[in-house]
């Protein structure tokens, strides 16, 4: 993974952390096309499991969310 992919993939694991995550920890994307594709590409990256409506986070997703990653700035 380069890191532009995971810059990008952290950004969007922290988006559905906050607006796809249930209370119990899993993803549920309410059938809403943003979220459905942002789980795809988070399992095309082993970072979710995916379910019929949703996911649950794999270790190296949990790993990627606890990295507490800052953000690069390019000047």
């Amino acid at each position: 993974m380069t890191d532009a992919e995971e810059r990008l993939l952290y950004a969007l694991a922290l988006m559905g952390q906050q607006y796809l995550q249930t209370p119990t920890g899993d993803l549920d994307h309410v059938y809403m096309g943003a979220g459905e594709e942002a789980i795809a590409l988070l399992a095309e990256y082993g970072l979710v499991e995916p379910s019929v409506r949703g996911g649950e986070w794999t270790a190296a997703g949990q790993a990627l969310l606890t990295s507490r990653r800052p953000p690069r700035h390019d000047g």
